[in-house]
Parts: C-alpha cells; structure tokens; sequence
C-alpha cells in the first residue's frame, strides 16, 4: 500500500502534546504525505491508550479496511511505537508504504535514560530550547523514558546570579519538556559542590581528582548547614515538576581528602548523601535516590575503601537510597563488582560513556559511532542492570543514543538498530555502504593530541593506523548521491560525511590539520551552536587549538 493521504486520530485527547504534529513533522521529512479526513486517506492510522498492557509496551494491529492502530500502555509506550512504526515504514518520492510489523513489544529495562550536560556552552548549553525540545521527542520515538540533569554551581555566585537564574530556566524548561513526553525526570547534583564564591574557610581538601577548588568540607563548622540550605534552593526550584530520580555523585569533581571525610566515597559523602536525601524528598516525596558510584576507588585516590564504606553502610541499613549508578569511562565492570554483589543488593543502573570515548574535543570531529563498543559494553553490563542514563554532551553521538535506546528496550543488537537507522534517517537504499563506513570510522577513531588533550598549542594528532578512511568517505559520498535532499542536507548526515572528510585529511597529513579540516570544524561548530563553547566541546578550529 502506498500511502499519500494518511488520517491520524488520537484517544484519549486532550494529552499535553500534540502527537499528530510529532508524527507527522517526521513523515514530512522523508516523503509527501497530507494529513487526510478519515474518509479520504489511504491508511487510517489510531494512536490509542490501554493501560492494561505490560508496563512500558506497545502493540501494532491492524483496524479494519484500511485501517492501523498503534496502541500504548502510556504516553512512553505509545511514542516508542510510533517510532518503531516509523523506523519499518519505507519512504519515498511517492509517499509512505507503512511497516508491516504487528505484535506487542515490551521494554525489558524499567529505567531508559539519557544524562544531558549542560557545561562548557556545548550543545545542551547553547541549542535553542525549541530545538533541543525536537530532539527530545526523537529520542522519546526510540525508547527513551527518563531525562537528568545537573545544575552545575560552580559556575555562579549564588542562585541570585542572573547566569544561575538563566540556566535553572534553561534546565526547568528541558525537564518540562521530558514530563509533557511522560518521561520520569531527574535532578543530579554533587556530594559537597558549590558555589564560585563559597567561603575560603569552608573549602574542602582538594583530591586527586578534578575539582574547581570550591567545593566545601562538610566537616568544618558551618559548611555543612551552608550546603543543605544550597541544595534546599535547588530543590525548591525544581518542586513543581516533583522529579522522579535525584542522583548524588562523589567525584569529577567534588570530594575531600581531609581526615574528617576520607576515603570520601566511603565516608564524607556518605554523610552528605544521609543530609541530601531528605531536603528532596521534601519536595518530591515520592522521588528516588541513586547512589552514584562514578570514579569510586578510582586508581588515582590515594585513599581507598569507597566501596566497602559504601556496602557497609547499606548492610547495616544507615543510609537511605533506591539504586546505585555504576560505570567507568570504559566498558569495563568496576572491579568491586566482579567479586562482590551490588551493596545493599539494590538495583544496579549503567552509566554507558557514548561521547567522550577516544576524542577530544568530544565531538570535535563530528559523528563518533560506536557499535562494536557498545556490544562490548552491554555484554558485560545488560545482564546485571534495570536500565541505565547514557552520558551526552551533545547530537554528535546520536547513532550511539538509539543503540543503547533499543539494548534497554529489547536487546537488539546494534547492527541491527544501526541498519534501522540507516533505513529511516537515510534511505534504504545505502544499508549497506553507510553501514561499513561506521565500522571504519569507529576503527579510526582514537586520537590523542601530540602534547596531550588539554595542552597547548595543538598541531598534530597521533593517529591508529589508518583502516580505510578513504574508502569509508568514497563510500558516502556514493551514498549520498541515492538520498533525497532532506536527508542529505540534515543534521545526523552532515555529522557523518563530515567526520569521514576529516578523517581521510587527518590520515593524508599524518595528523596535521589541513585548511579542508578547518572547513569542517567551522560547519560543527554552527551545527552544535558552539560558538561559545569552551574546548573541551569545541570542534578545533584555529581559534581554539
């Protein structure tokens, strides 16, 4: 059946968004189809509620002549089977032959999330909201159910700071969003941060890992009550959305090496977590705690014990928390563990690193695809976890979003999920070519500076052994001659054709950037709204290397 006009109902109305708009915002990018009266369209397609389904599910059947009904058991649900709709739909010149998919699909992880940060004025930072609010949307389309963030203090001087006020704005509007797509929403915040202009006296002692030098000791008199009033503002800020999650971490940056606090992960923190958790819950009674454990024992502490403090205490039932966060900057299971079971045995969430992995800038170089990763990742952690918030500092790692959206949802494996995506976002028609191509890109992917990351100047980048880039970029610029205007000229493709382009610059000059890179950084740049931003998040163009 090939459809041109399509009639779209919804039951129940009056739901905070418009899901004909969604659906067909992203119909009219790939194919002309008008919104039609029942009685004249092609396909009459029911977006339907039935609460009595497994809790998050979808089902697709078929309504009569001519007829499609997709039905969710919540808002969720039924966004994740528009998306997967649209995904096995194929579209054309001609109009939409609808999937022909029926059946019931159920998500296996509870918690679907994504962590957006908000720092350096990278893209979360710097996008216009109605922008970022789009993408939200796409993402929900996936599978994702559950939204973070962090108001990062450190940047201001009090919540009075109209900077502050600017970015609560910012973060209250993308969390609204989240709640109106029926996403769970979730606030993080830092075991001892603060403020630029905390007092000297109270600052904690710096460890070894990144800090800002502002952060306080909840050990000297009076910093302990000046934090909790802190966090009773922000979570006040927040009250009316009554976040879901509120996630406390202990390092990168914060902690305190002093002998009141240390091991911090397995002491001072844990006494901030027993004072934090409380002031939430008095603004959203029903939310959870997730115990962060990022960087705990890290090799680089010079005071070990974070995880057995932290299994002692929920052994003997002396903190209050729902579920631990756990992950590295790589694949692997912290080794505590490997030999131990989840202290307190609550529920295990990952913290899957899909930006930051072998670039830097992150992102800098455009799309950084990372399937064979990932497969590595969920074969080590899909088994132990409820789900987990996938780190995102920007659009750059979208392919990576959608692998790990369908490995919470169903497992899918990512070449299968990257062979949707192709299909959807580019065409049937270059599967194939696009799909080798992402395996070389992740190949070429790791990149050092020659005198480090954050080192200046930078000139030269040290470079694997080239495993294809020129074949990987003659493969899309072939592929790019079967895509319809759209797809060639938006945003997920331009990532991907431009991290090819500087890839086989790069490996030509033996990792000198060229004139043709700087081209290329200066197109991310505009596409991340990075005009601002600082290096870390910054394509290196000349004027931040």
């Amino acid at each position: 059946m090939n459809v041109q006009r399509l009639s779209v109902t919804m039951e129940p109305a009056g739901l905070p968004l418009d899901l004909v708009q969604i659906l067909f915002s992203r119909i009219a990018e790939r194919a002309p189809v008008t919104h039609s009266p029942p009685q004249d369209a092609d396909l009459r397609l029911e977006l339907t509620m039935d609460p009595t389904l497994d809790s998050e599910s979808f089902r697709i059947e078929d309504a009569g002549h001519r007829g499609l009904r997709i039905t969710g058991d919540s808002l969720p649900g039924l966004l994740a089977g528009m998306g997967h709709f649209l995904r096995l739909s194929s579209f054309s010149e001609t109009g939409l032959i609808p999937a022909s998919w029926r059946g019931i699909s159920r998500a296996r992880k509870p918690v679907r999330g994504v962590y957006f940060a908000t720092h350096f004025f990278n893209y979360y930072h710097a996008a216009p909201e109605p922008e970022i609010q789009f993408y939200l949307e796409d993402l929900a389309l996936w599978g994702f159910n559950t939204l973070m963030v962090w108001f990062d203090r450190h940047h201001f001087k009090g919540l009075s700071d109209p900077a502050a006020q600017a970015m609560l704005s910012r973060l209250h509007g993308l969390l609204g969003a989240a709640r109106r797509l029926g996403m769970q929403v979730g606030l993080c915040v830092l075991g001892n941060e603060a403020y630029a202009d905390s007092p000297t006296e109270l600052r904690a002692e710096q460890g070894e890992l990144w800090s800002f030098g502002v952060e306080m000791c909840p050990a000297k008199p009076g910093a302990l009550d000046r934090m909790i009033r802190e966090y009773d503002e922000t979570f006040l800020a927040f009250s009316d959305l009554q976040p879901d999650f509120l996630a406390i971490g202990p390092y990168d940056q914060g902690g305190c090496t002093c002998p009141q606090c240390r091991p911090w992960g397995g002491r001072g923190f844990l006494r901030m977590v027993r004072h934090i958790a409380p002031v939430f819950k008095r603004y959203s009674s029903k939310g959870h705690i997730i115990l962060s454990t990022w960087l705990f024992d890290h090799e680089h502490h010079r005071f070990k014990g974070d995880w057995p403090g932290l299994a002692q205490a929920l052994d003997e039932k002396a903190l209050d928390a729902d579920m631990i966060l756990a992950g590295t900057h790589g694949r692997q299971v912290p080794d505590y563990l490997r030999t131990h079971p989840v202290p307190g045995a609550l529920p295990l969430l990952g913290f899957p690193e899909i930006s930051m992995r072998g670039m830097c800038p992150w992102g800098g170089f455009g799309a950084n695809p990372m399937p064979e990763f990932l497969a590595g990742y969920w074969a080590e952690w899909g088994h132990r976890v409820t789900g987990g918030l996938a780190y995102s500092e920007g659009i750059y790692e979208d392919l990576n979003k959608a692998i790990m959206a369908r490995l919470f949802w169903d497992d899918a494996s990512p070449e299968e999920t990257i062979r949707q995506y192709i299909a959807y976002e580019f065409g049937p028609a270059v599967i194939d070519p696009v799909q080798n191509a992402i395996r070389i890109l992740e190949a070429n992917q790791e990149r050092p500076w020659e005198h480090g990351d954050f080192t200046f100047p930078h000139v030269r980048l040290i470079l694997p052994p080239d495993r294809g880039s020129q074949q990987a970029l003659a493969a899309l610029q072939a592929a790019e001659r079967h895509m319809n205007p759209n797809a060639r000229e938006g945003w997920r493709w331009r990532l991907l054709i431009l991290r090819a382009r500087i890839d086989a610059e790069l490996f030509a000059s033996q990792g000198v950037v060229s004139p043709a890179c700087e081209t290329c950084f200066e197109e991310l740049t505009r596409l991340y709204h990075a005009e601002q931003a600082d290096f870390p998040v910054h394509p290196p163009t000349r004027s931040v290397r």
